[in-house]
């Protein structure tokens, strides 16, 4: 099966995030090795986390579009927030395929994913570009 164009406007929901202490501290570490500070509120690039986390790998295997993924390369990636996140707060990711086209044998995909807290009100949002080469 071949990439499917058609699947523009797919959308994917995946469970609640919890913004989480630990998990932010372990990133920290991780980025920053030993880091020392602890923030009050989790850092942008690690609340944008939820928001793609739990949405692409239902995009990536999704049958419907049918990515070729070892040729798959990440071309852009956007985060705007409409206001601070908070530790402990809950949010749903929900995504959606807003671009899907094939030009000169590559494969254009846009997601754009947004996070929603308890209330239902978007709290951040991403656009990811997703490229995939040619086979030839």
């Amino acid at each position: 099966m071949a990439f499917n164009p058609e699947c523009l406007g797919r959308r994917y929901e995946a469970g609640p995030q919890i913004v989480d202490r630990e998990r932010h501290r372990a990133y920290l570490n991780a980025v920053w090795q030993g880091a020392d500070w602890e923030p009050s509120r989790p850092l942008a690039t690690f609340a944008s986390v939820y928001l793609l986390w739990p949405i692409v790998p239902l995009l990536f295997s999704d049958p419907e579009v049918d990515l070729d993924l070892p040729r798959l390369l990440h071309g852009e990636q956007d985060f705007w927030f409409d206001r601070p996140i908070r530790f402990g707060e809950q949010l749903t990711p929900r995504g959606e395929i807003t671009r899907a086209e094939e030009r000169r044998g590559m494969v254009f995909l846009e997601l754009t994913c947004k996070g929603q807290d308890e209330e239902g009100r978007d709290v951040a949002h991403s656009r990811s570009l997703f490229l995939v080469r040619s086979a030839t």
